[in-house]
């Protein structure tokens, strides 16, 4: 039976993300959720036994291994060669998360577990989903605060994503200059590539490799498993490991890393009690929802300060508060490819530094 269930595991993400991607009109709807959903109605039924501490077991597994699978692709020396006002953009995203969570945090203090929720938020919104997991993870969050955190960012995060795809480059123009050509990057178009099995398998256990150097690190250092301590140097390690070409050229491991996040999700949905969930009177929504406008609108601010144009002041943020899969849309929407290379390039260095400064700012708010 054990052995059903870890392949309805790990096949039900694929099949999840692949009826999303089968249609344009679906794309709306987030894998990561829905995987949360079928998770929490599996958990949740009497017909069909349910092994939760396998699952549970499961997805203590999947974001370590996804963690490096998503940073192999980082490319930190193109970031940095980037255009300055890109950079400096990007670098106003990562303040104004920072600076978002720390009031949202002394303002929604009476919130159980605020100090870890806005570590997350600053992750999510510098980096991604996994960022938040992994804070989660290493925070040692409750299992429905890590779900209710993710929730609410989908809700209002769709309702930001809205905005960027209709009004948001008219609204914003009246504010910002416009974007001016740059010497800059060829444009490429935002599509998944797909490596061969050959070196996602490599990468798949260079991944595992990091994994089983973290937890030995931790091990050594404090005689048992700190799961901040393994996140974080499986995040240095991520990085350090892009910076050899031809790992960083593996088509297709963001993608595989992204699959473990799914992974992830589904197991842990299991573990989550509907009435819980139900029941709570948190105020993670508007924990939330306070952080991400916020994020957003002193984001705005400081590009008017320091002069940034639309264009770019869109793309990085859709690149801090989404991450790269967000790119390819909004700059269609933009009618501007110049910026899909600069806009992934920072959703994914996004992604490189999103868990130290997560982990950051939570013990710096952290109840002495």
């Amino acid at each position: 039976m054990k052995v059903i269930e870890i392949i309805f595991y790990f096949i039900a993400p694929f099949l999840i993300n692949k009826f999303v991607r089968s249609s344009k009109k679906l794309e709306f709807l987030s894998p990561i959720l829905l995987c949360y959903l079928v998770g929490m109605v599996l958990g949740n039924q009497s017909l069909v036994p349910v092994d939760k501490q396998l699952a549970l077991s499961l997805s203590e597994l999947a974001v370590p291994v996804a963690i490096p699978l998503i940073l192999f692709s980082t490319d930190v020396q193109r970031w940095l060669k980037l255009a300055r006002k890109t950079v400096l953009s990007f670098v106003l995203v990562a303040i104004s998360a920072v600076v978002s969570a720390v009031l949202a945090a002394f303002l929604f203090s009476w919130v159980p577990e605020y100090w870890k929720i806005s570590g997350m938020l600053v992750g999510v919104y510098t980096g991604g989903t996994p960022n938040l997991m992994a804070i989660g993870q290493g925070l040692q969050v409750r299992k429905e605060t890590l779900l209710l955190t993710n929730t609410a960012d989908a809700i209002v995060g769709g309702l930001y994503f809205l905005f960027l795809i209709t009004g948001a480059k008219w609204l914003i123009g009246k504010l910002l200059p416009s974007f001016a050509t740059p010497v800059a990057e060829p444009a490429v178009a935002a599509t998944a590539e797909e490596g061969s099995k050959v070196e996602l398998g490599f990468a798949v256990l260079l991944s595992l490799l990091c994994v089983g150097i973290s937890v030995g690190v931790s091990l050594l250092a404090t005689g048992g498993l700190d799961v901040s301590i393994i996140m974080l140097f499986l995040t240095t390690l991520g990085v350090v490991a892009s910076f050899h070409r031809w790992i960083r050229q593996i088509k297709g491991t963001y993608e595989v890393g992204q699959y473990f996040i799914l992974v992830f999700s589904l197991t842990l949905g299991t573990n989550i009690n509907f009435q819980e969930i139900l029941g709570s009177t948190s105020g993670i929504f508007f924990y939330t929802a306070f952080a991400m406008t916020a994020a957003i609108v002193i984001h705005l601010i400081l590009a008017w300060i320091f002069r940034i144009d639309t264009d770019t002041m869109i793309i990085t943020s859709t690149a801090g508060i989404f991450g790269p899969a967000f790119i390819g849309p909004v700059a269609e929407r933009l009618q501007n490819r110049e910026v899909i290379v600069p806009g992934l390039t920072c959703g994914l260095v996004g992604y490189a530094i999103g868990n130290y400064l997560g982990f950051a700012v939570a013990w710096l708010l952290m109840p002495r």
